[in-house]
C-alpha cells in the first residue's frame, strides 16, 4: 500500500513535502465535511426530539420518529469516527513533516540513516507514536470528538438500544411538556 498510503513509497525519505501538505489540507477539509455532518445530524435528533415530544403525539409515531432518531446517532456514529480518523491521519503528517524538516539535524547525529531502514509498518506505527506525544506536549488541546461504541444488538421487541434511549428521551421531554 505505501507508507501512509502513498502509493509505492516505503521510506521516509521518499516522501514529496509537497504531496503531503497536499494530503494534509485534504484532510483539513475532510474535518470541515464531517464537523459539518455532525452538526447536521445533531440538529436533526434534537428537531425528531422536539417534534415527537409534543402532546398528543400517538405511541406509533413517537416509535417512527425514535427509529429516526437511532439512524441519525447511528449516522452521527459513523462520521465521529471517520473524524476521529482523519484526525488521526492529519497528526501523522504532521508528524512526519516535522521528522523531514529535522532531516538534516538527523543526518549529522547518524540517525536518518537508521529511521530509513525501518520497515513500513512499524515507521507508521513510530510516526503514529510521534504524532500523540506531539499532541499531549500541547497546552489544553481538548479532542474534537470522542469515538464511543454504541451497541446495535437487537434487544427487547428487536429494538436497538438506540432506538430505545431515543424513545426514552421523547418520552421524557414529552412528560416535561405535559406538565
Amino acid at each position: 500500500m505505501g507508507l501512509l498510503g502513498f502509493g509505492q513509497v516505503t521510506k521516509l525519505e521518499n516522501l514529496d513535502v509537497k504531496l503531503l501538505k497536499r494530503e494534509r489540507l485534504t484532510q483539513e477539509v475532510r474535518q470541515d465535511q464531517l464537523l459539518v455532518r455532525l452538526r447536521n445530524a445533531q440538529a436533526q435528533y434534537d428537531s425528531l426530539l422536539e417534534l415527537a415530544s409534543e402532546p398528543g403525539i400517538s405511541d406509533s409515531e413517537i416509535d417512527v420518529a425514535a427509529y429516526r432518531m437511532s439512524e441519525v446517532s447511528k449516522t452521527k456514529d459513523r462520521a465521529e469516527q471517520a473524524l476521529q480518523e482523519a484526525l488521526k491521519k492529519t497528526a501523522v503528517i504532521d508528524s512526519t513533516l516535522v521528522v523531514l524538516s529535522k532531516r538534516m539535524e538527523l543526518e549529522k547525529k547518524g540517525i536518518w540513516k537508521q529511521i530509513n531502514e525501518i520497515p513500513e509498518e512499524q515507521l507508521e506505527n513510530q510516526l503514529e507514536e510521534l504524532a500523540i506525544d506531539d499532541k499531549k506536549n500541547q497546552l489544553n488541546v481538548d479532542r474534537i470528538v470522542e469515538v464511543f461504541d454504541v451497541d446495535h444488538r437487537v434487544v427487547e421487541s428487536e429494538r436497538s438500544p438506540g432506538f430505545l434511549r431515543s424513545r426514552e428521551d421523547i418520552l421524557k421531554k414529552k412528560q416535561n411538556k405535559d406538565s
